[in-house]
């Protein structure tokens, strides 16, 4: 049976205002850089996240000063991924239903993003749904989809009785996998060619049809 739902954030539990992050760089950089930078910047952070192992506020920092040629210093990374906890909110729809469910069930739930662990745990706590999550992790140690990372994140348990829930396929769904987990992608705004749920409500009948079958 399921003992850990390991919960990606982004997409999955919440979406987030990130248009908060260019008033941040407009606030620290002289216009003539932030005009440089904030065009690439969203492209550069996934570009680094393919390349790098983990999150590291100085690999951060010199990756996008080389490739911008904008002074984007460790100081201002730590502000940002500061600042970032306070961008506005929404919960997935399904979210509080089905953590209820599990908690209900004696499954624990933790989250795994590839983001600064302080952000993540910032924003979990503004919105409410601390005390749902045994663990936040971000990616200090581990970036999605390497498989130390998705094995860390099953802690005492077997990858087989853990469940990874994410909106990423390659991140989140491939790598999981690649683990040896099992895993559920969400894909609320399209149908795809692969096994998927548009609502979250959804995992709820899986577990109960396998329950049945015990």
């Amino acid at each position: 049976m399921v003992k850990r739902f390991i919960w990606d954030l982004d997409g999955t539990i919440l979406d987030g205002d990130f248009s908060k992050e260019e008033e941040l760089f407009r606030a620290n950089l002289s216009e003539e850089d932030y005009t440089k930078f904030i065009s690439k910047w969203f492209d550069l952070l996934m570009a680094y996240e393919r390349r790098y192992p983990k999150y590291d506020r100085k690999m951060l920092s010199h990756f996008l000063s080389v490739t911008t040629g904008v002074n984007i210093s460790p100081d201002l990374i730590g502000k940002w991924s500061n600042y970032m906890i306070n961008v506005n909110e929404a919960i997935h729809p399904g979210v509080v239903e089905v953590l209820d469910y599990l908690n209900n069930k004696g499954i624990e739930n933790v989250i795994y993003s590839n983001a600064f662990t302080n952000t993540q745990v910032g924003r979990v706590k503004k919105v409410g749904l601390d005390s749902y999550f045994k663990e936040i992790i971000g990616a200090e140690e581990y970036m999605k989809p390497s498989k130390e990372g998705f094995l860390y994140a099953c802690g005492p348990y077997k990858p087989y009785k853990c469940v990874m829930v994410g909106d990423n396929y390659d991140k989140d769904i491939l790598g999981a996998k690649n683990a040896g987990l099992r895993t559920i992608y969400y894909s609320p705004k399209e149908d795809v060619n692969v096994p998927h749920v548009k609502r979250l409500v959804k995992i709820k009948e899986m577990l109960e049809d396998e329950y049945r079958r015990y």
